[in-house]
């Protein structure tokens, strides 16, 4: 049986999108963890930000979430030097309690795709990681 366009497309919609999560907050990493593996992702969980760094030079994920407040750097420090790393199509989510004017806008000059204060609602962020998932893809594959 020849393989056609349609089979092919729906081969690339079964793959296992691959995120990284950087937060030091154990409760909550272990929690989004379980959301976003249930919703059939793969997850690699770091408490810090420069292992996560290193992690994502050798495999790249799909999608990263990043709490602003880490132990080594600045989330938001890490946030630019994913995007350096990544480029600019893969969504790139700050996670934080910080709500505050300085922080929200200093997430566009870091290379943010999306801020979520916490708590986060873990089907909204499903949602959404599968659409900038998605959409980042879709622009890998028209070669934009």
């Amino acid at each position: 049986m020849k393989p056609t366009a349609q089979n092919a497309s729906r081969a690339v919609d079964t793959k296992t999108h691959s995120i990284l999560i950087v937060d030091d907050n154990h409760l909550l990493t272990q929690a989004l963890r379980a959301v976003l593996v249930k919703a059939g992702f793969e997850v690699e969980t770091f408490d810090s930000g420069l292992a996560a760094l290193r992690h994502a030079a050798e495999q790249r994920p799909d999608a990263a979430i990043i709490d602003i407040h880490l132990p080594d750097i600045s989330g938001l420090v890490l946030t630019q030097r994913l995007r350096d790393l990544l480029g600019p199509r893969t969504p790139l989510i700050v996670l934080s309690g910080d709500t505050s004017m300085e922080t929200i806008n200093s997430l566009p000059h870091v290379g943010a795709t999306y801020f979520f204060s916490k708590p986060v609602q873990g089907a909204e962020l499903v949602a959404r990681l599968r659409e900038w998932i998605d959409q980042s893809k879709a622009k890998m594959e028209d070669g934009r």
